[in-house]
């Protein structure tokens, strides 16, 4: 069997939204603090990690729908699912702002570090020893920049999608959690306007650098530097900040519900167009202008989600058993991929099925995937984070760099 290396994936990334009773909650903008404090640590918001489950199944899409569906069209649109990593950049810039509270930096570090690196690990041992039937040790490079999940910054696509290579976003997220003391006390210093300036000037750039570079640089160079490069994707992170620290400025949606629906129709009308731009013309739409056409609608949701609750305390999307979900998403998206060669290799998917039979097969799938994420977050992850936090308390107390984000106690 042909392990599959150069698919685009997205990583639902761990998110500081566990579930916790929420109450209505009039959010003060952070310039009413005292200098140099930290504002009061706000409400968790339930609704966003309800979403993340279904960015998650739009990720599995990506590298499974096309195996469970003879048509096209399904499978173009499946493909378009990547625009996942979009979302989950977005909620990771986005709650981590919203939930910042005063913590040292090597803390803050260290309790993200404990969020994704053990699960990664295991399911990084796992493909190696389980899911590749002629086992590939990786090189001392190779091994190092899996364990450090810096993988993402060699632009190498051996490097990058190394192993179980859904979790090259991974590396982004990391770099990520590096830079966001200090973006979150920059973001913080911006007023409404600041905030729109700064926002416009993110996604112009998002946009404007991929069409300055076309040309300049070859294919596989053009595909790293504006698919996998953590600096360009920064920009994704960062809008999902901007969205937050207008949230806490009191941008609030009057009409969350009929808002929310209308930026989940939006989506669905780009897909659509996607869709038919590609099985009219044979060529995909380029990911830049994807994400850059996807960002308002998917900012949109976010905002929405946050309104209902702020505004009722509940949200259809924080309802347990969503949150539940969401909760096993990260673990969804680490072991979806290893599942899915293991039993394709035992014979219990057929290819391109479609019909009535793919569609149960496809749900079939996507149960076994979501009970055995639910396995591995609280047999290992869970436990695991909970074993190398413990090692946080030996940390200074200090604060630095101001406020920083909290993580789930």
């Amino acid at each position: 069997m042909t392990i599959q290396q150069d698919r685009p994936s997205a990583a639902p990334v761990p998110a500081d939204t566990a579930p916790t009773s929420t109450v209505p909650t009039k959010v003060a903008p952070d310039s009413a603090a005292p200098t140099g404090a930290a504002p009061p640590r706000r409400a968790r918001l339930n609704s966003l990690t309800g979403l993340r489950y279904f960015g998650a199944l739009a990720v599995v899409l990506v590298h499974v729908g096309s195996q469970f569906a003879d048509s096209r069209s399904l499978t173009v649109a499946t493909g378009y699912g990547y625009v996942g990593v979009t979302f989950f950049f977005l909620l990771s810039g986005y709650v981590l702002t919203w939930s910042y509270s005063s913590q040292p930096l090597t803390r803050f570090w260290w309790l993200r570090f404990s969020r994704i690196w053990p699960l990664n690990t295991a399911l990084m041992i796992a493909w190696f020893t389980i899911v590749v039937e002629e086992v590939k040790v990786p090189d001392s490079f190779e091994q190092t920049a899996v364990l450090l999940m810096a993988q993402a910054w060699d632009p190498h696509q051996s490097i990058y999608f190394v192993g179980n290579f859904v979790s090259w976003s991974l590396s982004c997220e990391m770099f990520f959690y590096l830079l966001f003391p200090c973006a979150v006390l920059l973001v913080r210093r911006l007023g409404p306007r600041g905030v729109l300036v700064t926002a416009a000037a993110t996604m112009a750039a998002q946009l404007l650098t991929p069409l300055l570079m076309d040309g300049v640089v070859t294919s596989e160079q053009w595909h790293y530097l504006f698919y996998i490069f953590p600096p360009y994707r920064f920009g994704e992170f960062l809008l999902g900040m901007l969205a937050a620290r207008a949230t806490t400025l009191g941008l609030r949606i009057r009409t969350p519900g009929w808002t929310w629906g209308a930026a989940a129709l939006g989506l669905l009308a780009l897909t659509a167009g996607f869709t038919r731009f590609t099985l009219h013309t044979g060529e995909p739409v380029n990911r830049p202008l994807v994400a850059f056409l996807a960002i308002p609608f998917l900012v949109v949701l976010l905002l929405s989600s946050t309104a209902t609750e702020l505004r009722s305390g509940e949200s259809w999307f924080g309802k347990r058993p969503l949150v539940r979900l969401g909760e096993w998403s990260f673990a969804l998206y680490l072991v979806h991929e290893p599942l899915f060669q293991v039993t394709q290799r035992w014979g219990w998917w057929d290819d391109n099925v479609g019909g009535i039979a793919g569609a149960v097969g496809l749900v079939g799938f996507l149960v076994i995937a979501t009970l055995l994420a639910a396995a591995l977050h609280y047999v290992i992850e869970r436990p695991a984070e909970r074993l190398l936090r413990r090692v946080a308390s030996m940390f200074p107390q200090r604060p630095a760099l101001g406020a920083v984000a909290g993580s789930r106690p």
